[in-house]
């Protein structure tokens, strides 16, 4: 082989050696992206969730299990009609007196406008 074409294969070997670095470390990158843009989504829908609790909570019934010689005692008593636990429900709902210390400032309040106007 003459020189030039020695160089020539040197130079490409070369090159190509270098190619496969570049293009390797570039594969490398890439899958760490990706990872990180599927960590993140996981992370976002994550935090959706959290934010769909905090937003929108639900209250989740569940039945109990009530062992059979429960059930025995519970069958032998009257069940509770639904107009009186509909009327129980709303009692349980209703919002309760607001407390006596808010009166007491306002009575403060009106005793010392009463004041000045005395003074005047």
């Amino acid at each position: 082989m003459c020189p030039v074409q020695m160089l020539r294969a040197l130079v490409k070997q070369r090159l190509t050696a270098a190619a496969e670095e570049i293009f390797g470390l570039f594969e490398r990158t890439i899958a760490e992206y990706e990872e990180r843009l599927s960590r993140s989504r996981e992370e976002n829908e994550r935090q959706r969730h959290l934010l769909d609790a905090v937003l929108k909570p639900q209250v989740r019934l569940h039945r109990a299990v009530i062992p059979a010689n429960v059930q025995q005692l519970l069958g032998s008593q009257e069940e509770v009609p639904p107009e009186q636990q509909e009327w129980s429900s709303r009692v349980e709902q209703e919002q309760p007196e607001p407390p006596l210390i808010k009166e007491e400032q306002e009575e403060l309040w009106t005793i010392s406008v009463e004041k000045t106007q005395v003074c005047w």
